[in-house]
């Protein structure tokens, strides 16, 4: 509780800055969803890249100025000499954003995205980091004539459906986007993880929770390139199920998004 309560404190504290070089407000922190949304006549095509030579490729498309919809699908043993093992069903993402934001109120978007990232674990029936599911999210930027740019902060709450490892508890996710400049910015999310396992008999995570930390960059106001580090507090992984880990995993996440109106 202890590590918890000051990582709440370091995320929210440095409310001192924000950039964003385009009209595209990234719909994810990391793992978890902000209140952005795709603009209408909008669309994107991803493709990231995790652990286990896994990959997933999703497409969002803008319907609306407050809702949004996508789809998604990959596996783990893409790449290399192993046969792939592919996700049972595709990923679906619905958002629709209830609040805009102003000057004195954060966005606020309700949503459903049944994504996980990671390994998916068959004894389990879920991912190692478990799809939002169901989600409420808020999004509040912040600007200062300092060094930085803009700041963004981000906080929900969630109710996954990956409930095969008997935890049916409801979930809290945390954020910030920092701006260095129109074309970089720095990332740290928190997962609190009170969904990852029941505490009586932990399959995965040890209770710690899931700190991740990324830097995304902006090129030419069509792609975003981001690099994670995730779960930099070594919240034991799944460590009986991976044969080998490092205490943190590398992903890597393009973007490419465009307007055809």
């Amino acid at each position: 509780m202890k590590t918890k309560s000051m990582l709440l404190f370091l995320l929210v504290f440095p409310m001192l800055s924000w950039a964003q070089g385009v009209d595209v407000p990234p719909r994810h922190i990391i793992d978890y969803p902000t209140a952005g949304l795709l603009r209408r006549g909008g669309f994107d095509v991803q493709a990231r890249f995790y652990g286990e030579s896994g990959l997933y490729l999703a497409t969002n498309v803008g319907i609306s100025p407050r809702f949004m919809f996508g789809v998604s699908f990959g596996g783990t043993n893409v790449l290399g000499e192993r046969k792939p093992n592919w996700n049972s069903q595709p990923g679906v993402l619905l958002r629709f954003q209830a609040i805009g934001e102003s000057t004195s109120l954060p966005a606020v978007t309700l949503g459903f995205e049944s994504q996980g990232y990671g390994a998916f674990l068959d004894s389990t029936n879920r991912f190692l980091n478990k799809s939002p599911g169901f989600y409420v999210v808020g999004s509040k930027s912040y600007s200062a004539a300092a060094l930085l740019q803009r700041f963004d902060f981000h906080g929900g709450v969630n109710f996954s459906l990956e409930r095969g490892d008997g935890d049916k508890d409801i979930n809290f996710f945390l954020g910030t986007t920092i701006g260095v400049n129109d074309d970089v910015e720095i990332l740290f999310e928190y997962d609190l993880a009170f969904n990852d396992s029941p505490e009586k008999d932990r399959t995965v995570g040890d209770g710690k929770g899931y700190f991740n930390s990324g830097i995304r960059f902006n090129i030419a106001n069509i792609v975003y390139l981001e690099f994670f580090l995730k779960n930099l507090f070594d919240n034991n992984r799944a460590s009986q199920v991976l044969a080998s880990r490092e205490k943190y995993t590398r992903e890597v996440k393009i973007t490419y998004f465009q307007f055809i109106m």
